[in-house]
């Protein structure tokens, strides 16, 4: 699924391909499957596998208390990953932490992580009802 409650996946990813990468990237481009609890410790806000070619952003980030600048931050941080493959020993290269700091939302983007980290760590929106009838 690439469209979200807030935000549409597909078009955003498409946006930043034609930006960043000349629309040369070809992954798939989904939210995660599952349910996603209240996290306690830790929070995955993105993947890139590459055995299966694809990307999968956590829905934690299809909330409209995240700002569209933070979920393109992450989103085009997973699309480095496939540009840029983990080397024997580290997953973020200097050349990978150099092309991700060229992105123009770097710092900002970073700056909503620590001051806003709390809103990464609630359940996520797409499940704040599972398991509750509607009337």
């Amino acid at each position: 699924m690439k469209v979200g409650r807030t935000y549409d996946l597909e078009s955003l990813f498409d946006r930043l391909n034609r930006i960043y990468f000349d629309s040369k990237l070809n992954v798939i481009v989904r939210w995660s499957p599952r349910s996603t609890p209240k996290a306690r410790r830790r929070v995955v806000l993105g993947t890139f596998e590459q055995k299966m070619n694809t990307i999968t952003l956590s829905r934690r980030l299809d909330n409209p208390r995240v700002p569209l600048f933070f979920l393109e931050h992450v989103l085009f941080h997973e699309m480095l990953h496939a540009i840029f493959p983990r080397d024997d020993h580290r997953m973020h290269t200097d050349q990978f932490k150099k092309f991700e700091r060229m992105h123009p939302d770097y710092a900002l983007a970073r700056e909503w992580e620590k001051s806003s980290i709390k809103i990464l760590f609630e359940k996520a929106q797409g499940e704040l009802n599972m398991g509750k009838r509607l009337a």
